[in-house]
Formats: structure tokens, C-alpha cells, sequence
């Protein structure tokens, strides 16, 4: 289910999981960035208050025992069907929240692992569009990035197993954040300003978890890899998560 911030608070009975969950991820841009209690990012502080979040909720078919990810990809195709990649402007971005259903089974890191895994290659497997020519289908090389419907993709994972790292903790069920990727050379281009922004974010990162930001935090612009940023580890000890999927 695709909603508007706005939105929250008037969902459908079969959503009703939803409102704990939007209300908790908004909960946390209450205090300023760069507190201890401040969420590091300041571009979703600025969307936030600018009302421009969009959430997409996935439920969980107990039926099958699986989240239903026909619902994830027809409106994650929504979502990128009204984004116009050529005009991204920072102050008016709509940043995606992907909210699972918190389901009591879920509860371990690996668990979380799976599922966004499994969320991932479903996306590859049903997306109508060829993938991009400019983007390497090899998740080490640094033109590598997640895409679907023809729009490259940054995917932000976070997952209640997290406790050390609490800048990728949403809440009680996991959670995607995605953005069209060139938002971020945007947002943080290579020049001094966006190098300012980056310290400044990861500054932040730094008072707000208990453990220093990811080293495998990385610029595209950069020729940094995208892959390992996705699923980061609670700590810094723990080596990267492996690419398992398959492309077409």
C-alpha cells in the first residue's frame, strides 16, 4: 500500500499494523540532527517537515508464511513511475519508507537478511524494463547499483536487530528507505560542499549510534561499491553481506 505522509493516520482496517509503524519512524526526526536523540540525516529531517515522505506497506500472508512482495514491487512501480529522475531537486524529494509488517517470528539479523534478499530478487524477477546499459550487473563493480523500472536505486536497510547501529533501526519490523540513486550526487556532489555534508552526516552518525559510522559507507561518484552500504553489520568486526542475486 503506497500512502502520503499525510496519510497516516487514516489507513484501512487490514493496515492497521501501519499506524504504530509510520508514527515510530516519524517519532524519530523530532530532535535536531546532531544530538545524541537527533536521527543523523538531515536531508530526511528536511522531508519530514516538508511533509514529503511516502511510505509503501507490505503485509505479511500468513497463509504462506511470506511478506507479499507482489504489493512491494506494483508500487514500488508506482512510485518510480511518478519520480522524474531528470529533475530531482533536494528540497522537494519524496523519499520511499518500506515498512514490513512486524511479524513476532522475525526477529533475528539473518531473518532480516533473508527476507531482504528474497525482496530483491523478486524485484529482479519481475521487472519489465532491461536493465540499464550503463550499469554493470556485477554488485563489485562500482557502476553496480539496485535498479528496477529502468531507475537506479540506492536501498537503505534497517531492522530492529540492529543495536549497536541505531541510525538503522526503524522500528519493529524491517524497513527499506529508497531513493532514486542520483538524488545523492545531488545532494552530496564530489566538490567541497558535498564533502561538508557527507562529514557532517557521518559526524552525526557517529553521536547518534553506539558504534563509529560503517567504513563501507561510500560515494558513487566516488567509484565507491553501493552493495555492501545496503545491509550494513551491527558492528564494524563483521565483514560485508555477499551479493547472492541472480540477474537476467
Amino acid at each position: 500500500m503506497l500512502i502520503e505522509q499525510a496519510e497516516c493516520t487514516n489507513l484501512p482496517a487490514s493496515f492497521n499494523w501501519g499506524h504504530a509503524a509510520t508514527s515510530h519512524v516519524l517519532s524519530k526526526f523530532k530532535n535536531d540532527p546532531g544530538t545524541r536523540d537527533g536521527f543523523p540525516c538531515i536531508f530526511g529531517h528536511n522531508s519530514v517537515r516538508s511533509g514529503n515522505v511516502r511510505f509503501l506497506l507490505v503485509p505479511y500472508n500468513v497463509d504462506i508464511s511470506k511478506y507479499d512482495f507482489h504489493v512491494l514491487a506494483n508500487d514500488l512501480r508506482s512510485y518510480i513511475d511518478q519520480v522524474d529522475v531528470k529533475s530531482l531537486h533536494v528540497s522537494r524529494h519524496r523519499p520511499l519508507l518500506v515498512l514490513f509488517e512486524p511479524v513476532a517470528i522475525f526477529t533475528t539479523a539473518d531473518q532480516f537478511q533473508q527476507v531482504f534478499i528474497e525482496a530483491m530478487q523478486f524485484l529482479l524477477d519481475v521487472d519489465q524494463e532491461a536493465w540499464p546499459t550503463n550499469v554493470s550487473k556485477d554488485p563489485d563493480h562500482h557502476t553496480w547499483t539496485m535498479c528496477f523500472q529502468g531507475c537506479e536505486l540506492f536501498v537503505n536497510v534497517s531492522h530492529p536487530a540492529h543495536v549497536n547501529r541505531r541510525s538503522r533501526n526503524l522500528g519493529d519490523g524491517l524497513a527499506f528507505v529508497i531513493n532514486p540513486r542520483k538524488i545523492f550526487d545531488i545532494a552530496a556532489p564530489d566538490d567541497a560542499k558535498g564533502r561538508r555534508v557527507t562529514k557532517t552526516i557521518r559526524n552525526n552518525i557517529d553521536l547518534y549510534d553506539d558504534v563509529p559510522h560503517s567504513a563501507l559507507l561510500g560515494s558513487y561518484l566516488l567509484r565507491e561499491a553501493q552493495w555492501p552500504q545496503y545491509m550494513i553489520p551491527d558492528n564494524n568486526d563483521s565483514p560485508p553481506l555477499k551479493c547472492p542475486l541472480r540477474f537476467k
